[in-house]
């Protein structure tokens, strides 16, 4: 079950980035205005924008509620932008998935290998 929901949760984000490429400029300018934290936190990693970043808390919502819960956009958004700094930095998968796994603790709630491997796999589409 772990498995389909992370495949959907992929497909997902991967059709929405399809759908937002099509967007015009007039909407994505929009868009962009209205969250400036989001812009500054994702702006350190190049190709991150806030159309992914927001792309990507809907999809670890809608994806893993248990993991989401309790956390708001932004905690989610930096699980994201970090993850994308470790892949960015050359770290090995492994290590990625193990530090995705520390970065969704909330209280005694983790992700698990699956969960954080499939985070891993929605957040290396968004880099």
């Amino acid at each position: 079950m772990q498995r389909t929901s992370a495949a959907i949760a992929a497909s997902a984000t991967l059709f929405t980035l399809l759908l937002a490429g099509c967007n015009d400029d007039a909407a994505s300018s929009a868009a962009g205005s209205t969250s400036a934290s989001a812009a500054t936190s994702s702006a350190a990693i190049p190709g991150l924008d806030d159309i992914k970043t927001g792309t990507f808390v809907v999809s670890f919502r809608s994806a893993f509620p248990k993991l989401a819960d309790g956390k708001d956009d932004t905690k989610i958004r930096d699980i994201l932008v970090d993850t994308c700094k470790d892949i960015k930095g050359g770290k090995s998968e492994d290590d990625v998935v193990q530090n995705i796994i520390k970065r969704t603790q909330s209280g005694s709630v983790e992700a698990s290998k699956e969960e954080a491997q499939a985070i891993y796999q929605m957040t290396k589409l968004l880099c």
